[in-house]
């Protein structure tokens, strides 16, 4: 799995670097994001974690190129995100449950589509959809007072495929900038662990609102 991830990366930047020059948009976005792990059964069949402690949001950011499909309405971006999650969660222990801390930062590439359903000359409302491939950067687990090193000790997903659809509403100040409103949610694909832990699967959820700017590359279509 881990191989055909990186297959799928390789691609994405290839047509990354291929499609730069034609770009119409560059944007930049920060917002906070928070994340648990969805859907989680370990190697017995169980869901024995326990995703009711409080979200903490996190910073990130993100930046890539937009280009336009079809009149300004339809358009394929093309982005990097680095993003940290801090999961606050439990396991069983028969019926108490006993707290676990994720620190979690990833580098992700993610591509996809955003359609204006309300297409006005200053105002956007949109849909998006996108595929990301997250790829973790660091990563430690905090159970009392122990700390583990989850990329030395292997025992968390090093790479995701994740899909995102969200909305966002963007308000065109001039022909050289606009600034959005973005709220996104995004999952994991559900598999089972390549990289440790036989069978174990999850879903890492994430919600995300941000903010950004859009500078214009090329004249705008009147």
């Amino acid at each position: 799995m881990f191989i055909s991830k990186t297959k799928y990366c390789f691609l994405l930047f290839s047509l990354l670097f291929a499609t730069v020059g034609n770009a119409q948009k560059v944007y930049l976005e920060t917002g906070f994001e928070s994340a648990y792990f969805k859907d989680y059964v370990n190697n017995l069949g169980e869901d024995s974690l326990d995703v009711k402690y409080s979200k903490t949001p996190q910073l990130f950011l993100e930046g890539g190129f937009l280009f336009d499909l079809y009149k300004e309405r339809l358009k394929w971006d093309l982005g990097v995100s680095y993003n940290s999650y801090k999961i606050n969660t439990g396991f069983f222990a028969g019926k108490v449950s006993i707290p676990l801390t994720y620190d979690l930062a990833y580098v992700a590439l993610k591509a996809g589509l955003n359609y204006a359903f309300v297409n006005q000359p200053t105002f956007k409302l949109q849909v998006h959809m996108h595929l990301s491939y997250d790829l973790l950067t660091s990563g430690s687990s905090k159970y009392k007072n122990v700390v583990n090193n989850l990329l030395t000790d292997n025992t968390l997903d090093r790479s995701l495929i994740r899909y995102h659809r969200g909305l966002s509403g963007t308000y065109i100040i001039s022909d050289n900038l606009s600034i959005y409103l973005n709220y996104n949610v995004a999952d994991s694909f559900k598999e089972k662990n390549k990289d440790s832990n036989a069978e174990e699967k999850y879903s890492l959820h994430t919600n995300a609102v941000s903010f950004g700017l859009l500078f214009n590359l090329q004249p705008l279509r009147h």
